[in-house]
C-alpha cells in the first residue's frame, strides 16, 4: 500500500520523506512526496 502525501494527497510510490509537524503540545510525522518536500524545504529558507 502506497503512502499518501500529507499536502497534495497523491500516492507516494517511492520512499516518502517524513517530516515532523508540531501542533499544540503534540508532534506527528507525516509523509511528503518529492514535490511537496522540495517546496517545504524552500519554505524553511525564508
Amino acid at each position: 500500500m502506497a503512502d499518501k502525501c500529507y499536502y497534495c494527497e497523491h500516492d507516494i510510490n517511492d520512499r516518502p520523506h517524513y517530516v515532523t509537524f508540531y501542533t499544540t503540545e503534540e508532534e506527528h510525522d507525516e509523509p511528503l512526496c518529492d514535490t511537496c518536500y522540495a517546496e517545504w524545504l524552500e519554505s524553511l529558507k525564508g
